[in-house]
Formats: C-alpha cells, structure tokens, sequence
C-alpha cells in the first residue's frame, strides 16, 4: 500500500492537486474529510451553463429560450440542494446572468463548426512516479480537441490551474486540449500546446503531496506540516473553526 492508499486516498484529479498547489492546508483538510463539501452560487451557475450547453450540443435546434430555462432550473435545483447559504443578492445575480452566458457560448459553438463527439466523459490515466490513477471529466469533444469551459469574467491569459486540468484530458486522449473561458460578452479560447509541461508540473506538485502524507498515517499530524491562509475566500466559517482546532491556533502561553 502506498503513502496515498494509506490514507484512503485511491486516485487523484487535477481540482485535488490544483487545491494543493493553492492551498495546501484546505487540501490536506478535504483528505482527512474536514471540509464542508459546498459551493456558491458562482459554481452553480457554472455547472448550469456546462450542463445547458451539453444538452445544446446534442439537441442543436433548442432554443435560447428554452436553454435559459434549464440552465434556470439546474440552478434553482443545485441553490436547494446545498447547505451553503448564499446572499439573496448573489443568487438574484448568477441567476439571471445565465442567459448571457448560454447566448455566448452558443454564438462561439455554432461559428466554431467543429463536429460534435462526446460530452461530459470520464478519462483515467496512470503517469510515472504517482502510484494512483488520475481521473478526470472533460467537458466536451468537439472534432480533434477535447474542450473544458469555464464561465466568468473575461480573461487575457490561460492559468496554469487550467493548463494543468486541461493537459491531463489531452494525454488521456491523445486530443489537442482547449479551455473555453466562457463570459457574457463571448468566449476566449486557449489551446494547450505544451500538454508534457504541464503533466511534469502535475506530477512534481502529486509528489510533493506524497511526500506530506508519507509523514505519517494520522492525517491530522500531517496538517501540521503546514499551515492554513483563513484570510482566503474559499474558506467558510466553519472550516475555519475547524482549522483553528487543527491546529492549535486558539492556544495562548497564559
């Protein structure tokens, strides 16, 4: 059994590695099952427009309208499903940006012409040195590339978060792989060139984070090798409270 299996950790995927990268203390909490789980508002949007979009691909004669709806009703869906409670304002928002978003991609999709294959398929992977599977979902195979979308605010520049999430399907499928940044006022589209790069930067960072664990099989001593950012966005009331018991951050000298 490996330093990863040890603790229950069976395979990999980019988020996870992505997560160590960023926050290793965050990661480090969600193996030892610390974290609450939940996403916002933003999230949900999101997977209601991958979701939408998909439908699209394999039904192409819906129309905004109808598109708008689903993606309305997977939002509406994921919002009471969770137990993290977002801002009234913030859900008014997502909810109603979705339809600039669908109407975006769908201009940028249908322009694209690339034939439709697949969409929303499972990828497994061994790579040298990492002795679990890595496992991932792509978005969407149009043609000879394997795509992933992203929705927001419109960028300049591929991240090297996505390099890496995207470079994992592409050597899984031997297929170019592309990130759709997808926002209201269209979509920025980056090919991934140099895939071996970036799976070398997964596999450093996948090591670096065995390394953590081979410390010792009590998950909890291994937090203690280093230390969480609670000024960080990401982190809830809750897990921060956690975090602060973790680590010993409420104990004084007195």
């Amino acid at each position: 059994m490996n330093h990863f299996e040890n603790h229950d950790v069976m395979h990999l995927s980019a988020s996870t590695i992505n997560l160590f990268i960023e926050q290793p203390a965050r990661c480090l909490m969600k193996i030892a099952g610390k974290l609450d789980g939940g996403v916002g508002a933003s999230a949900w949007r999101g997977t209601a427009v991958d979701k939408t979009i998909t439908r699209w691909m394999q039904n192409p004669d819906l129309k905004l309208d109808d598109l708008t709806s689903e993606a309305q009703r997977l939002f509406d869906l994921e919002s009471k499903q969770s137990k993290n409670e977002q801002p009234e304002a913030k859900l008014k928002k997502e909810r109603g940006d979705l339809e600039a978003f669908i109407k975006s991609a769908k201009e940028y999709y249908t322009e694209l012409s690339e034939p439709y294959e697949s969409a929303q398929g499972k990828v497994t992977v061994m790579l040298p040195d990492i002795p679990v599977p890595i496992i991932g979902y792509y978005d969407l195979r149009l043609g000879e590339k394997v795509r992933d979308m992203k929705t927001g605010n419109a960028v300049s520049k591929l991240s090297f978060a996505h390099a890496r999430q995207g470079s994992i399907y592409g050597h899984a499928l031997k297929r170019v792989p592309v990130i759709d940044y997808i926002s209201k006022k269209g979509v920025t589209s980056f090919e991934i060139q140099n895939v071996n790069y970036h799976i070398h930067q997964f596999t450093i960072a996948a090591k670096a984070l065995e390394r953590i664990l081979s410390y010792s099989n009590d998950i909890i001593e291994c937090c203690q090798l280093v230390y969480p950012d609670l000024d960080h966005w990401k982190w809830s009331d809750n897990e921060r409270e956690i975090a602060k018991t973790l680590w010993s951050m409420e104990a004084t000298n007195d």
